[in-house]
């Protein structure tokens, strides 16, 4: 297998798991898909980012009302453009289990019975793909932020600082792929999103809300 970042699944995850929790998540978000299921969740996520417009003053707006918490604006900006309530601080809990390697707390667990009330009620993929969407959005983006302010020059416009950490110091280095039986670690450092049918499909939307963010905090 010459490039696993593309050509290897992700790591199966279970299927048979209570509706509505963490592990429900995993097992019905694109992020942790079979194949078979991958391009029908990930064309969920797709439906719920078309209509969202002007992140970035969204995001700057917000930014400024919200500065002494700034690393909630990411997820209270989306979750506003999917209809939602702020839920950045129940996405926030959830992210911190989401991945499966992690341990799920019980605060995860009443955070997600919460979320899904707020999605609805509904148990099913398109609340899944919501509140993923929201997850992936939450760690990913507050640490690009953390590092484009660290890393910040003077005069520097805000697009060519997050072209500049992205390629230099990304906020997520590595992810994990199933090959041969076996869990693996890819490296992203030349594809900060991804790439292939895994690449991220709210790139678009998170450097848009992470530039008006900044705009806000370095004007």
């Amino acid at each position: 297998m010459e490039n696993p970042l593309i050509e290897a699944p992700v790591p199966p995850v279970p299927q048979e798991v209570e509706p509505g929790g963490v592990r429900w998540l995993r097992a019905n978000v694109a992020r942790f898909s079979r194949p078979e299921d991958h391009a029908r969740r990930r064309a969920l996520v797709l439906t719920e980012l078309a209509p969202m417009g002007s992140l970035r003053d969204k995001a700057f707006a917000l930014a400024k009302v919200m500065r002494d918490e700034v690393e909630r604006v990411p997820v209270a900006v989306l979750a506003a453009e999917l209809g939602l309530p702020d839920v950045s601080r129940d996405i926030a809990t959830v992210s911190g289990a989401y991945h499966p390697h992690t341990e799920i707390g019980d605060d995860a667990e009443e955070a997600m019975r919460r979320l899904v009330e707020a999605c609805g009620g509904a148990v099913d993929e398109r609340t899944a793909a919501r509140i993923g969407l929201l997850v992936q959005a939450c760690d990913a983006t507050a640490k690009l932020l953390g590092k484009a302010l660290a890393a910040h020059r003077p005069g520097e416009d805000v697009e060519s600082l997050l072209d500049r950490v992205l390629r230099d110091d990304p906020p997520v280095r590595i992810t994990r792929r199933w090959v041969g039986g076996e869990v693996v670690e890819v490296d992203l450092s030349e594809h900060p999103f991804g790439a292939g049918p895994k690449h991220c499909p709210g790139e678009a939307s998170a450097r848009q809300v992470a530039a008006g963010i900044l705009d806000a905090l370095l004007c």
